[in-house]
């Protein structure tokens, strides 16, 4: 991956170190708590699907001691919508410019995009791609929450994918989730490459994915939707580090109506 002054070069999650970890005993097994996760994201995609929201976006590129020596923020009207066709989730995610920034230098920048929906990691479709293990539970903020390790299965397909000169490079990765036992509401994913991309030019790939219960007036329950997004990407010669921040929810519904010409529908009944 050879970048020239003012080249774009774009992440994408079709929108992790590797290393073994410890299996630990839990309380329930490890397929149940797949299952309550694959039908909590299945839920998750149906509630993105009916919200809106503002998308706050830091792109940053670093210098050699991690300090900023550009940045940009943007701002989006922003929403996913699901357009499922079989068992693979197809999203198609919406922004619109409320403030976008351009940066008066000519210095690469990350572009970065899907990672609202990075749980997909753990939906049916994509579960049977990756390796699972149960680590020890952790209490955060007096809650606890399961942990799951997973390793992508090479040549399995992958929700993730580096984008170089209009072709797309299937990122393979491992991390670790924290999910809510009872629900199965993931809450926080952490990702890195599993399978070096040094080729390309990709030294380093790493995300962290909040996600949060938002509740709406006259809506039961909690939707747990997108909180913030970090990630940081390095070549061998240069580092950035994108933050997309999510905010102010709002529902939304459509509804389609069809007129019929009852005139026309009586001219044919009478021939």
């Amino acid at each position: 991956m050879r970048l020239k002054h003012g080249t774009l070069i774009l992440v994408a999650f079709l929108l992790l170190g590797g290393s073994k970890a410890p299996l630990a005993v839990q309380q329930g097994s490890l397929d149940e708590l797949l299952n309550r996760a694959g039908t909590s994201v299945t839920r998750f995609l149906d509630h993105m699907n009916s919200v809106t929201c503002r998308e706050e976006v830091v792109q940053e590129k670093l210098n050699a001691k991690g300090k900023a020596e550009e940045r940009l923020q943007s701002s989006f009207d922003y929403l996913v919508l699901l357009q499922s066709q079989g068992s693979e989730p197809q999203l198609y995610e919406s922004r619109q410019p409320v403030k976008e920034a351009r940066s008066k230098k000519t210095v690469s920048l990350l572009v970065s995009n899907g990672f609202a929906t990075e749980l997909l990691i753990f939906h049916p479709f994509y579960q049977p791609s990756f390796t699972f293990q149960r680590l020890p539970d952790v209490q955060i903020n007096g809650k606890t929450f399961a942990q799951v390790h997973f390793l992508h299965v090479k040549g399995r397909p992958t929700p993730a994918a580096l984008q170089l000169g209009g072709r797309d490079y299937p990122l393979s990765l491992a991390g670790t989730a924290r999910i809510d036992p009872a629900s199965g509401a993931v809450e926080h994913v952490a990702t890195d490459l599993e399978i070096s991309m040094e080729d390309l030019g990709l030294k380093s790939f790493h995300t962290e994915v909040d996600y949060t219960p938002i509740t709406f007036a006259q809506q039961e329950g909690a939707f747990w939707l997108p909180n913030e997004a970090t990630i940081e990407v390095a070549s061998a010669s240069q580092h950035w580090k994108n933050i997309h921040r999510f905010i102010d929810y709002h529902r939304f519904s459509v509804t389609t109506t069809q007129e019929v010409d009852v005139g026309k529908i009586k001219q044919k009944e009478d021939k």
